[in-house]
């Protein structure tokens, strides 16, 4: 029986060690807006507890997108019993400042934590808390939770969040909304994450274009359902790319606010590693928009960046050339190219310039307000080492040219529980593109 005593004696002193060793709070902050903001955090309260022993400053800026820990406090050592302890960062932007606030109040061997943001009273629980409100001239939430981290403390997360804007279709024929968007719906198990929720959102958040491309929406059972949710305000969708042998789909669709007259698809011949599970290959959808014929395409075609791999992707830029031109488009008729290139303008400026030499198309003026399609410093799903530019809508330059044109990368952002502290919906950001071309102009419902 001694024995025992002593063995839960030295267990409950372990853990009480565990706990103390862990006993911390870290405070994160997403900076889900286009302008780099900057902190400044104050102490106040019960003052005996010291900068960089109990309570640390980890980042004075966070740039567009990124999630950064910002402070980090003790929930017991130097905490007092009774004794009441404020944490006030305020987050200023270009024109706008933002309050986050912690409280702690001392146990005789731990603390208790509330938290607030801005005029919001103390929380003690941990919902989701969201304010709406303007920063830096944008409709925003300023939302923030607290969330299990380890015994010894939640940490809390705070996200300052432009609200997603739908897209407006403009009712005139001669005016085309198209946005590309690489949804990264994988197979069941194969790195993909979050994919129903992900896309049961993004049909939603897509709304508003005269035709959307998407590429990499593999998953069978979470496709049907998918291209279900899209028809209410896409109501006609081109087939799936897919050839006998291969494991998996193209993943590649256009979805059409418009009737589609003719459609058509096609799989790359050439592979390399894991493309050659996906009938990755291309689509073709000639939309009528009130009277005016748009030919659109979309593809997504082979990644990385070894010399084979380039090799083949430009294979593949050349099977595309030769599909596009097979459908016979008149002259007087638009033709727009699109989707997923994999082809890094940023940092492979030669290889972008042959791929618009291979296409031979114009790549639009940037309106973006942020430089990557894909991110993987501030997209939680995207890969860390990669920043890059590989997603467009493009238009042919053997056709009508557009009097008016722009690409502009589009950051869909949610703060609901579903998609708390990961945000996007995709490893992608879309790519929206706008064209005006100069044909007769009738009134489109």
């Amino acid at each position: 029986m001694r024995r025992l005593y002593k063995w839960l004696a030295g267990a409950a002193m372990l853990l009480l060690l565990t706990r103390w060793s862990w006993a911390e709070t870290y405070i994160y902050l997403t900076n889900s807006t286009m302008e780099t903001v900057t902190l400044s955090t104050a102490q106040s309260g019960y003052d005996n507890i010291r900068e960089g022993v109990e309570w640390d400053r980890l980042e004075t800026e966070i740039p567009p997108l990124a999630t950064v820990k910002i402070l980090r406090f003790n929930r017991d050592q130097g905490i007092k019993w009774g004794k009441t302890y404020f944490f006030d960062t305020t987050v200023m932007g270009r024109n706008s400042t933002a309050l986050l606030r912690q409280k702690l109040e001392g146990t005789w061997n731990f603390s208790k934590m509330w938290i607030a943001a801005d005029d919001d009273p103390w929380r003690y629980d941990r919902d989701i808390h969201a304010i709406p409100r303007e920063f830096d001239g944008v409709d925003s939430h300023l939302a923030y939770r607290s969330q299990y981290a380890r015994p010894g403390g939640d940490d809390v997360y705070y996200v300052i969040n432009n609200d997603w804007t739908l897209s407006e279709r403009v009712p005139q024929s001669n005016h085309l909304k198209v946005l590309t968007y690489n949804a990264w719906a994988l197979l069941p198990g194969l790195m993909s994450k979050n994919t129903s929720n992900r896309l049961a959102t993004m049909a939603e958040a897509v709304k508003g274009y005269d035709a959307v491309v998407f590429q990499e929406v593999f998953d069978p059972i979470l496709t049907a359902r998918f291209r279900s949710d899209l028809q209410a305000e896409y109501p006609y969708l081109t087939e799936i790319p897919f050839k006998l042998g291969r494991i998996l789909t193209g993943g590649s669709f256009i979805a059409s606010r418009w009737p589609i007259l003719e459609q058509d698809t096609m799989v790359y011949e050439g592979c390399r590693n894991d493309g050659c599970f996906a009938s990755k290959g291309a689509n073709y959808a000639k939309i009528d928009k009130g009277g005016q014929i748009y030919h659109l395409f979309g593809t997504h075609t082979h990644a990385y960046t070894g010399e084979e791999d380039v090799a083949l992707r430009r294979w593949h830029l050349q099977q595309y050339k030769a599909f596009v031109d097979s459908k016979g488009a008149a002259a007087d008729e638009p033709v727009i190219i699109a989707g997923d290139l994999n082809v890094d303008k940023l940092n492979f400026p030669v290889e972008h310039q042959d791929m618009l030499a291979i296409l031979d198309v114009a790549d639009p003026p940037s309106q973006s307000q942020y430089p990557h399609t894909y991110d993987g410093g501030v997209n939680t799903f995207a890969d860390s080492k990669y920043t890059e530019y590989l997603d467009y809508v493009l238009t042919s330059n053997a056709h009508v040219a557009p009097v008016y044109s722009h690409n502009r990368v589009r950051i869909p952002r949610f703060i609901e529980w579903e998609h708390w502290t990961t945000w996007d919906l995709s490893d992608h950001f879309p790519v929206e593109g706008e064209f005006v071309f100069p044909l007769p102009t009738n009134p489109v419902e």
